[in-house]
């Protein structure tokens, strides 16, 4: 298996992942609210889960996806007056630097999980507490997936400015 494919399967994965994470909170927030006004008993805890767990996934989990595509915003208003061959070049510098602000954030942000991991974590609701800690992961999960797809593109649009394939 090539690491595209591999990279492929996670990113599709993760997508998917969430995917299920915006129908879940949706349906979550939904039944809080009926619970709410239909029989004055809202669900403990649904703003805490949908802080901490959903809203996380949701923007977490796709980012391998997006870089795939190549659909992070772009400001290209001095680059489209580039050769092709310096348009590549700085594209591989731009992908080598998502790539290393993506490591760095995954360096950060698992340094917190683990110490949320350490402590188990958990924030108090109105009857319980969430434990938070696995969703301190969604982070360097989704970011380090998003950096290697910017660090594949990165080698790929270097080779081809080089004029190798």
């Amino acid at each position: 298996m090539t690491l595209q494919r591999a990279l492929d399967a996670v990113a599709d994965r993760l997508l998917d992942l969430g995917i299920l994470v915006g129908v879940l909170m949706a349906l979550h927030v939904v039944v809080d609210v009926v619970a709410k006004f239909l029989f004055n008993f809202p669900v403990a805890g649904t703003l805490e889960i949908v802080a901490h767990y959903y809203m996380v996934g949701l923007i977490f989990f796709p980012l391998a996806h997006v870089q795939r595509a190549d659909g992070h915003i772009a400001a290209e208003l001095l680059v489209r007056f580039l050769s092709p061959s310096a348009r590549r070049a700085s594209g591989a510098l731009t992908h080598l630097a998502m790539a290393g602000f993506a490591g760095l954030l995954v360096w950060r942000s698992s340094i917190d999980a683990l110490r949320s991991l350490e402590i188990a974590e958990s924030v108090q609701t109105s009857g319980y507490f969430v434990y938070i800690f696995p969703a301190r992961w969604f982070v360097p999960v989704g970011v380090g997936v998003m950096g290697c797809y910017a660090l594949l593109q990165a080698a790929r649009l270097a080779f081809a400015a080089g004029g190798r394939r």
